[in-house]
């Protein structure tokens, strides 16, 4: 009983902390849990920064687990996997120990800085071309996305809070846009780079999880989400203001 309540709580953790949407995470536990013999009870209660979970099965006591999630990011590829061991789980394709390595396993497994740096700069030159930026916006968008890329790592290297995260990249992109267009002599649109380079910034994944929660009746994480969601947008919009102000003079 305490390896299947570990199990459904490490599946719970590794979503929430991935992206998915409460109702998945609690979903996700539940089919777990209900794989015990003899089960009476089981109860899971998913918010924004903590899960709870609890089993009875008969002639054993409650047996209830509490985990704080403090850290969240966007790694869908996670969610897919978890829901692929708890379906083949269920299924009878895994045992329970093997599950819960699996899933242990998962934890360790993180994209390499080098390909969330490509990644980046990638989605900077694509909505440059999609905002309809001519060759130098593109060049410009490259530039100022790569240099975004740095100033991610550096300042996750800094363990700082994510507000601030955000304000010192999007100050970044605001000063190098500015940057490049003085070097270009103002043949660059500078709307279009900058908006461009903060779309990977964007809080797109919590606003559409918020609307989610909020339709499915998880109010107090949909809530939650779109807060999360203000927060990153007003650390954003901030950053961009002192980047601009600081070189007025472009």
């Amino acid at each position: 009983l305490q390896l299947l309540i570990k199990t459904a709580m490490s599946a719970g953790e590794l979503m929430l902390c991935s992206g998915a949407e409460t109702y998945r995470v609690e979903d996700t536990m539940y089919h777990i849990l209900k794989t015990a013999d003899n089960l009476e009870m089981s109860e899971v209660l998913v918010v924004m920064t903590g899960i709870t979970a609890s089993v009875k099965v008969k002639g054993e006591k409650v047996v209830t687990l509490v985990k704080r999630v403090e850290s969240r990011e966007n790694n869908l590829s996670r969610v897919v996997s978890v829901n692929d061991i708890s379906r083949r789980y269920c299924g009878g394709e895994l045992s329970l120990q093997a599950a819960y390595e699996e899933l242990n396993s998962l934890k360790k497994k993180e994209y390499r800085r080098f390909s969330y740096s490509i990644a980046t700069v990638a989605v900077c030159v694509g909505f440059s071309l999609f905002f309809g930026g001519g060759i130098w916006e593109v060049v410009s968008s490259l530039i100022v996305g790569a240099f975004l890329a740095f100033c991610i790592e550096a300042v996750r290297d800094l363990k700082v809070h994510a507000f601030i995260e955000d304000v010192f990249s999007s100050m970044g992109i605001a000063m190098a846009s500015a940057v490049m267009k003085i070097m270009l002599g103002g043949r660059m649109d500078i709307d279009i780079v900058i908006i461009s380079c903060i779309m990977p910034l964007v809080p797109g994944m919590a606003i559409t999880n918020a609307a989610r929660d909020t339709l499915r009746g998880d109010y107090l994480s949909g809530i939650a989400r779109m807060l999360e969601a203000f927060i990153k947008a007003a650390g954003i919009a901030i950053g961009i203001g002192i980047g601009l102000a600081i070189m007025g003079s472009y």
